[in-house]
């Protein structure tokens, strides 16, 4: 069989995102990152804090919304939700970073010492326009995914009438 008819590799919705598209996740740095230049419209910059101590600054534009096909309340990325945030956080994904996540929704992002909610706009979530927001990002292990995704697929509920004894709560060691 010729290369040309080889079916794609597994992987070929990370391979159609080249990092080429976009520098809005900047290599680590120990440097803050820049004040937003808001002469343009306005910008979110996010200093994203990973858990191995890595900083990538991450700016977010109506430029960067319209080339990733994010269609938003006046093009402004404060009204962007959360889980967008993840989404496009997601598809960026850096290299040097620990293995991608399978979906957006493993990604959890903590701002201010709180848990974001996927549903929340930026704008609710004390994010700063004229100065950068950190927010720390983990990704939950792929045990933890698996387990809420069968948990949310049964409705949630649990049979009590069998004298199995199930766990009531998990802790993962990293």
């Amino acid at each position: 069989m010729a290369d040309d008819d080889a079916p794609a590799p597994p992987s070929s919705p990370k391979a159609e995102l080249t990092r080429a598209e976009t520098e809005a996740i900047g290599p680590a740095s120990d440097n803050p990152a820049a004040k937003p230049d808001t002469t343009a419209g306005p910008v979110v910059v996010i200093t994203l804090l990973l858990t191995s101590g890595a900083r990538h600054p991450y700016k977010i534009d109506e430029k960067y919304l319209k080339k990733r096909g994010v269609d938003v309340e006046n093009m402004d990325p404060f009204n962007i939700s959360v889980y967008t945030l993840k989404e496009l956080i997601w598809r960026d994904w850096r290299e040097e970073w620990e293995p991608r996540p399978s979906s957006p929704s493993a990604i959890r992002l903590i701002s201010f010492g709180r848990m974001l909610d996927d549903k929340q706009p930026l704008r609710d979530c004390r994010f700063q326009a004229e100065s950068p927001n950190v927010v720390h990002m983990t990704v939950k292990p792929q045990e933890v995914v698996d387990e809420e995704d069968a948990k949310t697929a049964k409705g949630g509920s649990r049979d009590h009438d069998d004298n199995e004894q199930t766990a009531r709560c998990r802790c993962v060691i990293l």
